[in-house]
């Protein structure tokens, strides 16, 4: 095991598609630079690599170590990266975790395993397991919508309390759940938004920030927020995440990523706007939404 690194969830941390080539065969990485480029430039805080957002669970192996270790190559001394890590059995997480670590990514982002339904007990070893093989600070990853399973706020409070998380990226879409969540963690706990349109809530609660994926095509926008509020000017934050609102919820038309998709590629930031199966393109009524927010 590594010596653990210290991380910071403070501001915009990107939730980075994994742009195709045309078939859907290869890593397009000339895109993924280019969309790199783009997040720096816009100042982001970090990046995610292979998280929801990344596609993950369409990846090989071989496909996840060649994602991470480009976007960890292209941001070392520029930001920090942190590998997803969202898969059913706790020996592969903690393959991912050991690898995320070798590299020298800055932290993982641990979603509660998919399909297997565990119980919260589960979750805790699963979680610790990861954290004991890696490291690496640790983001529990709460989002019963695609796990199946919420991680609970006293379960979410255990773990940051024994040291075994860094931080919570809390998308399960309740307030309440925020709030319980808030409650139970230690002070230094540092809890980000997972969901796009509740950035301003999650900051008024304490929050840090955001692990988002709307900021792959609206990264200074985001960044704007999170800075007017830390400037303590609620107001100019405020009036950005309403004015933000009708893209992101047009984002999210279809499964993420594949709006988000549609508009990088029409933004000409990525080549292609492909997703693997069993996702597929983005409906034309959805398209033309997408076209009518961005003004593409």
């Amino acid at each position: 095991m590594t010596t653990p690194r210290s991380l910071s969830l403070r501001g915009i941390y990107t939730a980075l598609i994994t742009p195709f080539t045309k078939d859907g065969s290869v890593i397009d990485k000339d895109s993924l630079a280019k969309l790199l480029d783009v997040q720096i430039s816009a100042g982001v805080s970090g990046v995610v690599a292979c998280g929801s957002t990344g596609e993950a669970a369409t990846l090989s192996d071989k496909e996840y170590a060649e994602v991470v270790g480009f976007v960890r190559d292209r941001t070392k001394g520029k930001l920090p990266c942190v590998a997803g890590i969202s898969v059913s059995a706790t020996a592969r997480a903690v393959e991912l975790g050991k690898f995320a670590s070798e590299i020298g990514c800055d932290g993982v982002l641990v979603a509660t395993p998919p399909y297997n339904k565990p119980s919260q007990q589960g979750i805790v070893e699963h979680l610790k397991a990861v954290k004991a093989a890696s490291g690496l600070p640790v983001i529990a990853y709460n989002i019963p919508g695609r796990s199946g399973v919420a991680i609970h706020a006293a379960t979410l409070g255990q773990l940051s309390h024994e040291g075994v998380i860094l931080g919570v990226k809390e998308s399960s879409g309740s307030v309440d759940a925020l709030a319980d969540t808030m409650n139970a963690v230690k002070p230094d706990c540092q809890v980000v938004s997972g969901d796009d349109s509740l950035l301003l809530a999650v900051l008024a609660y304490g929050g840090t920030g955001a692990i988002a994926a709307g900021s792959n095509v609206l990264p200074k926008e985001f960044v704007e927020l999170c800075d007017a509020f830390a400037a303590g000017d609620c107001k100019n934050a405020k009036d950005i995440q309403l004015s933000l609102l009708t893209r992101i919820r047009s984002l999210f038309v279809e499964s993420n990523p594949v709006p988000v998709k549609a508009v990088l590629a029409l933004q000409g930031v990525i080549a292609h706007p492909t997703v693997r199966l069993p996702l597929t393109p983005l409906a034309p009524a959805s398209l033309e939404r997408v076209k009518k927010e961005f003004s593409l």
